[in-house]
């Protein structure tokens, strides 16, 4: 498998760096939907989850078909989780694995970044702003 992965740059040539890192109208019809413990649990799955796929992905050695499963996965549940950088990381790399190239550790790194400002993002969703407005 090639490793030399131009996924990071046909990435933000596809606009992943000017995505959303979280997008606030889905996440509040998720919570309308499961409550706001249901989702914050589906966030905190979605973060185990992941970070336990960069892991693996760290450790190298996936076959093609294991790359497109966990890109697939993580383009899938940042979707659902609201998470909008993180699926658009996701389907990119999964189409590169489609084609034989393995994510490098930048790849990774852009994940593990968007994975941080989105569970930033959602930890801070629904509080009351101050009395300065923030």
């Amino acid at each position: 498998m090639t490793t030399f992965a131009p996924a990071v740059a046909q990435a933000r040539e596809r606009g992943a760096a000017d995505a959303a890192v979280f997008d606030a109208v889905e996440f509040s019809a998720l919570s309308e939907m499961i409550g706001e413990d249901g989702v914050r649990e589906m966030v905190e799955i979605f973060a185990t989850e992941t970070r336990q796929r960069l892991q693996r992905l760290t450790v190298g050695g996936q076959t093609c078909a294991t790359l497109v499963r966990e890109m697939h996965t993580l383009k899938g549940a940042a979707g659902t989780v609201a998470a909008p950088r993180l699926a658009l990381l996701g389907r990119t790399f999964e189409q590169a694995a489609q084609r034989g190239i393995g994510p490098t550790s930048d790849d990774l790194k852009a994940i593990d970044t968007a994975l941080e400002a989105f569970l930033a993002a959602a930890r801070t969703w629904n509080e009351p702003a101050d009395i300065n407005g923030r």
